[in-house]
C-alpha cells in the first residue's frame, strides 16, 4: 500500500489522528485533487468525517480550486448528495462555491434535491443565488 492510499484510507475511515500523523509527515497529501475521484477532501464530505475535512481544508486542501465538476463531483457536491449539512456548512466557510455545474448541468442544491434532502438543497440554492448576484 502506497503512502497515498494508506492517507486515503484513513480519510475514509474518519481517522483524524492517522490523517494529521500522515500530514505532518508529507503535507503534500493533502494537496487539493478537485476533479478527481480519489479526491480526500470530497471523500471525508461524501463520509461526513467532519474532524478529518475540517483538518485538510485548515491544512489548505481547499486552496486551489475545487477543479472541473464536469470530471467528478466537488466536495460540496459530495456532501450535498450524502445530506451532510455540518459538511456543506463547513465547506461553504472555507470558500467552495455552490453554483458550480457538473457536466450535466446540476449544482449542489440538485444533488440534495435529487437525494431527497430538501431543507439542505434550499440552503444551496440561496447561496448559489447570492454566489451569482455577486458576481
Amino acid at each position: 500500500m502506497t503512502e497515498r492510499d494508506e492517507f486515503l484510507a484513513a480519510v475514509g475511515r474518519g481517522d483524524a489522528a492517522a490523517v494529521a500523523g500522515l500530514l505532518s509527515a508529507d503535507p503534500d497529501l493533502a494537496a487539493p485533487r478537485g476533479g478527481h475521484p480519489d479526491d480526500p477532501v470530497a471523500l471525508a464530505a461524501r463520509l461526513g468525517h467532519l474532524d478529518v475535512l475540517r483538518l485538510l481544508l485548515e491544512g489548505g486542501a481547499q486552496a486551489a480550486p475545487e477543479g472541473d465538476p464536469r470530471e467528478a463531483p466537488t466536495a460540496l457536491m459530495e456532501a450535498a448528495s450524502a445530506g451532510h449539512q455540518e459538511a456543506v456548512a463547513l465547506l461553504l466557510e472555507f470558500g467552495a462555491d455552490p453554483a458550480l455545474r457538473d457536466r450535466e448541468g446540476r449544482t449542489a442544491a440538485d444533488y440534495a434535491t435529487e437525494a431527497g434532502h430538501s431543507d439542505l438543497a434550499s440552503r444551496l440554492y440561496t447561496d448559489a443565488e447570492t454566489e451569482r448576484l455577486i458576481w
